[in-house]
């Protein structure tokens, strides 16, 4: 839970007990002038408690003990002025002991989301940020890949999206496609493989992508490769290309049921030149399982073909006969 002071940072209490509510009920009557912010999911209470001021936003709990109103005060103060590093540092300081603060990547990438929506407007007395929200944006999820796995051949995924439910705030993971990885073996074939034309808009000197809607560079992934081979790598092809738009939760499994490795989550509007690449240190959850199979230069790799929204036709990817299956 947090409570929003007028003209003050959040304070952020705790719900977990009903002694810990009586504290904050305490609070509530202290402060003349606040708001209650419910990100919880799993709990709700009476907002007659506090004075009918309470706004909720449930989302689910990634069990970590700060995360959820982590996010959410980071992306505060991130509208009152901080960058996306300043405001998690901060909330580090003063939230945590250990200086960890926000540590799922996943909940820091959107803070930094966030951020790359706001401007500050200029002129006498600027005034609050403008918030310029991506238009809905679908991509067709190509390829899976992972980079430097060690003792493991297989990797099991499953990949949902979060879906809207009519007259809900909460909007919850729904399964859209679950398969496997598989190594790579040098030589193997498919025909009629796509090859891949990612492209890549020139930004400005802010590193915004720019507003001219055609392409001014065009790169050929290089389909025969060798550096597949250098190093144990696993696939997935789609044959059929899976459609996600907006937020994307993949999960990655030892096994098909159980055994989690890590996961990862990102917005498919925040996704430049149709590749998502993610280090180790990118993913979410990773435990010792999961850091037991992957090698010094692990990488995870996500391959899109071109956004919806952009005025490109499917021409962008031409399809060729004997391409290799071990593009890029």
């Amino acid at each position: 839970m947090t409570i929003v002071e007028s003209g003050a940072l959040p304070i952020v209490l705790p719900f977990s007990s009903p002694t810990i509510m009586h504290i904050i009920i305490a609070k509530a009557y202290q402060i003349k002038n606040f708001q209650v912010y419910n990100l919880c999911i799993e709990e709700s209470y009476d907002p007659a408690h506090f004075y009918g001021r309470v706004e909720t936003y449930p989302f689910d709990d990634n069990h970590a003990g700060k995360g959820r109103t982590g996010l959410m005060v980071c992306a505060y103060l991130t509208y009152c002025g901080m960058s996306a590093d300043e405001a998690l540092q901060l909330y580090a300081v003063r939230r945590t002991t250990n200086n960890e603060g926000v540590s799922i990547p996943s909940q820091r990438r959107y803070v930094g989301y966030w951020e790359s929506l706001l401007s500050t407007p200029r002129g006498n007395g600027y005034g609050s940020p403008m918030v310029n929200l991506p238009q809905p944006c679908s991509r067709e999820l190509r390829r899976i890949r992972l980079y430097d796995t060690v003792n493991i051949d297989t990797i099991f995924f499953v990949i949902s999206e979060l879906q809207e439910v009519p007259n809900e705030v909460y909007r919850p993971p729904v399964e859209v496609y679950r398969s496997c990885c598989r190594q790579i073996k040098k030589g193997y074939q498919r025909n009629n493989s796509p090859r891949y034309y990612i492209s890549i808009l020139e930004g400005d000197g802010d590193g915004k992508q720019s507003e001219i809607e055609e392409p001014r560079v065009v790169v050929q992934m290089d389909t025969e490769s060798p550096a597949i081979y250098q190093k144990s790598c696993l696939d997935h092809y789609f044959d059929k290309p899976i459609r996600v738009t907006g937020d994307v939760r993949v999960i990655f499994y030892e096994k098909m049921i159980g055994g989690r490795l890590f996961y990862c989550c990102f917005n498919t509007a925040f996704i430049r030149n149709s590749l998502l690449q993610l280090t180790l240190k990118d993913l979410d959850k990773v435990g010792k399982k999961g850091r037991s199979i992957c090698g010094p230069t692990f990488c995870l790799e996500l391959l899109f073909g071109p956004a919806n929204n952009t005025g490109y036709s499917s021409s962008n990817i031409s399809m060729g006969d004997n391409s290799s299956y071990d593009s890029f």
